[in-house]
């Protein structure tokens, strides 16, 4: 096809693409502009190209045509456009499904082919996370002597999943088959122990082989070997016209099968996360204690008169301000993988409150996977302690004798001035729970045990405690091993 012609025909197949595409038909323009690219490889044909693929679906697909475009548009000093394909890319790549082909040691044999929808995937390009279109996929991987093995895997737009391919079981059909036996030619005349050419047959006595042939043995007419085979020898006898094939060797013992080690993610595994986290620690705890209160006394209305009562533990209570501050420590789970997007398990928290306290809860966790994000529950319990203004203390009164003063259940102790701590620890058993939220940074699936997830998270707790409320908004940075 002369090039005016191909343009011609591309330019026909542009605009009845860009037509379809406006009428919402992108299952038959994207076809159009394809062949268009192909008999005329243009930059305003990639775009529509691209921007058709993104339309219909295959975001991988289009990022790649993209990246293509930004390329062309640079040689071409075209730097609008190649600022527009940058941005279309850029805002694609955060929405690209992402497989990773894992391969264990296990299965990596000799001969091993791994193929992607019946692509060959390049043994550099195992374990990695490689963008693909949305929708399902075959994987498939074969090797000699092997039994063939595949996997139909489904993901969606935004989602990572990685196909663990397993050691691959041996075919034992090909190894029972025993190899072909040696052809044997036409034997010798007796009385002639003529042959015709190529077949190396000699008469008696000479031991001439034919052309092409082994050479017979010294004084006898010998059978020369068959295309391709070894001859018989010298010193030793070939096999005669009327021998057997020796038998095949029976078939070596079937070999156990490897494991093919754990797929990340996998089933049944442990997961196992460990992270630094910090915070604020927000305590509305208005009531407790900050140690020995027998120092101290109050009075109130008896029928007898007023009486003075000492202070403890269990009748008075010291009163504070509420109190926010910042803690800084860690955090960890520790579960089993319910499914390659599900873990259950355990969670715990604790710190160090700056200015005095601490945090240190745990309890059961569940976490569930949504594309890059890891939404998960927690229910929480343990000691939070914070540094707060002691403001007064109160005394308990009898509940027969509230009537005498004036309704009231408590009153303030007497306590002489500068006699109060300004601030004191205040102690609390708190109970709740979390909501965790957080963002894959890094996906690093292998068959090793480094398998996992660089994870940024945010837990937004609340909790009761015996006196008061605790919240916490901590933030953390983890690695999740898989």
């Amino acid at each position: 096809m002369s090039p005016g012609l191909a343009f011609a025909q591309a330019e026909a197949l542009l605009d009845e693409g860009k037509s379809l595409m406006k009428k919402g038909k992108v299952a038959e323009a994207c076809p159009k502009l394809e062949e268009s690219y192909r008999l005329s490889p243009r930059s305003a044909t990639l775009l529509a190209l691209a921007m058709c693929h993104e339309k219909q679906g295959k975001v991988a697909t289009a990022w790649s045509e993209y990246i293509d475009l930004g390329a062309a548009a640079r040689k071409e000093g075209n730097k609008r456009l190649e600022a527009d394909a940058k941005a279309r890319g850029a805002k694609l790549e955060l929405s690209l499904p992402r497989l990773t082909l894992s391969v264990p040691r296990a299965a990596a044999i000799e001969g091993l082919e791994v193929t992607l929808d019946g692509a060959p995937v390049d043994g550099a390009l195992w374990g990695q996370a490689r963008p693909i279109d949305p929708g399902q996929h075959k994987v498939s991987a074969s090797a000699p002597g092997r039994k063939p093995w595949e996997k139909s895997v489904t993901i969606k737009r935004g989602e990572r999943k990685t196909v663990a391919v397993p050691a691959l079981a041996k075919d034992a059909s090909a190894a029972a088959q025993p190899a072909p036996a040696a052809e044997a030619p036409a034997p010798a005349a007796p009385e002639k122990g003529s042959a015709g050419a190529g077949d190396g047959a000699a008469e008696p006595g000479k031991g001439a082989a034919g052309a092409g042939r082994g050479a017979a043995a010294p004084e006898k007419g010998a059978v020369a070997a068959a295309p391709g085979k070894g001859a018989a020898g010298p010193g030793k006898a070939a096999a005669g016209p009327e021998t057997d094939a020796p038998p095949a060797a029976p078939p070596a013992a079937e070999e156990q099968e490897p494991s093919s080690g754990s797929s990340p993610r996998h089933t049944g595994s442990f997961v196992i996360q460990a992270g630094v986290a910090g915070g604020a620690l927000i305590g509305l705890m208005d009531s407790g204690s900050f140690g020995d209160l027998s120092a101290y006394s109050y009075s109130y209305n008896i029928p007898e008169g007023e009486l003075i009562a000492p202070c403890d533990d269990e009748v008075c209570h010291a009163s504070f301000d509420p109190a926010i501050g910042p803690f800084a420590g860690g955090e960890a789970f520790i579960g089993v993988a319910l499914s390659e997007d599900l873990h259950l398990g355990a969670r715990v928290l604790g710190g160090y409150r700056f200015g005095g306290g601490y945090l240190a809860v745990g309890g059961p966790s569940v976490s569930m996977r949504l594309g890059r994000l890891w939404l998960g529950l927690s229910g929480l319990v343990g000691p939070v302690a914070q540094q707060a203004k002691v403001t007064g203390i109160k005394g308990e009164i009898p509940s027969e004798v509230v009537h005498l003063n004036y309704g009231r259940s408590e009153v303030a102790v007497n306590a002489r001035e500068g006699s109060l701590p300004e601030s004191a620890l205040v102690e609390t058993l708190a109970f709740g729970g979390s909501v965790d939220v957080s963002l894959v940074l890094a996906d690093l699936p292998s068959a090793g045990w480094t398998s996992g997830a660089l994870l940024l998270s945010v837990s937004p707790t609340i909790m009761k405690g015996l006196d008061g409320w605790v919240f916490a908004a901590p933030a953390s940075l983890g690695y999740r091993f898989y």
